[in-house]
């Protein structure tokens, strides 16, 4: 994926902590409420997630290519994933009987479609893994595109260019990283063009799943002069990670009405030497995927929720 150079020191790790602690993360995050309270957003605000050490899988990387931009179904029994382990950058999909079995070896074949002769990359799939968003780096349509599929036994259709989530490509402006929510119902995309200060986040929602996207918002609490890319959100778009210079962070608002506070660093999953990316969120917040080169190569690491 297209990235700019490494920052020297990344502003918003400087930043002071601003959350107060609470009784956990929330029902968002799966996470336990105090004693015989049940947690609701707004009344309870949640902390910064805090997760276990992380640790790669094996299963899903290639010691000599890159992998990352990693994209599960809800269940977290299928996976795609960038790997240049291939000719150029394409997408890659393992998949798992159940959570306690191992991944089988990635194969590109099953995302044909997926891939052409241009680089594809940034996957992000819906959660019943019937939709696929990513982008090409095509001369003739450079952006994010979409495909479809019956169902998860079935080939991914043919893809076609997004022209609402690629706002203003007719000027210069690129879009890429886009993250389709839970429902649906909101798109996270990371911009670049003569608007743009670097890769901002910009934000757009929908009234229903079968409606068209409205217009792009920056989210100019979260955007500085580095660079925001791999945007993941949850709970009904009060929460979200993303990348900001070689880190993760996490940021929420009490309302989606309202600003995100002050991003927080995931301090348990930045190592101060190498960048992370691209986190995945599983739909119970017990799960983080993301990518991370802290091993010399870019590879998929896995982290467990810590308990509260």
């Amino acid at each position: 994926m297209p990235s700019a150079g490494r920052l020297d020191g990344t502003s918003r790790a400087r930043r002071s902590r601003w959350l107060a602690g609470s009784c956990g993360l929330g029902l968002a995050l799966g996470g336990a409420a105090c004693a015989d309270q049940q947690v609701v957003i707004g009344v309870f605000v949640p902390e910064r997630p805090r997760f276990t050490a992380p640790e790669k899988v094996a299963a899903l990387n290639d010691d000599a290519a890159r992998d990352e931009d990693p994209t599960l179904t809800g269940d977290l029994l299928e996976i795609h994933f960038m790997s240049e382990r291939g000719a150029s950058q394409d997408i890659w999909i393992s998949r798992r009987a159940d959570l306690d079995s191992p991944w089988e070896t990635p194969t590109v074949e099953l995302a044909e479609k997926l891939n052409s002769a241009d680089d594809d990359d940034t996957p992000a799939i819906s959660n019943d893994g019937l939709r696929m968003w990513f982008f090409r780096n095509s001369a003739q349509q450079t952006g994010i595109w979409m495909s479809e599929r019956a169902s998860r036994s079935d080939p991914w259709g043919d893809p076609s260019y997004v022209e609402a989530l690629n706002p203003g490509h007719e000027g210069g402006t690129q879009a890429m990283n886009a993250h389709v929510d839970l429902p649906e119902l909101r798109v996270v995309v990371g911009l670049n063009g003569p608007e743009t200060q670097g890769w901002d986040l910009a934000i757009a929602s929908r009234e229903s799943p079968e409606d068209e996207w409205g217009a792009f918002a920056p989210l100019d609490e979260l955007n500085d002069e580095g660079e925001q890319l791999a945007p993941f959100l949850f709970d009904d778009g009060r929460q979200i990670l993303f990348r900001s210079g070689d880190d993760l962070f996490w940021a929420r608002r009490p309302s989606t009405d309202a600003l995100f506070g002050e991003p927080e660093p995931l301090d348990d999953l930045n190592d101060p030497a190498a960048r992370e990316n691209d986190p995945y969120l599983s739909p119970d917040g017990s799960t983080l995927f993301f990518s991370s080169a802290r091993s010399g190569g870019t590879d998929i690491y896995e982290a467990r929720r810590a308990a509260p």
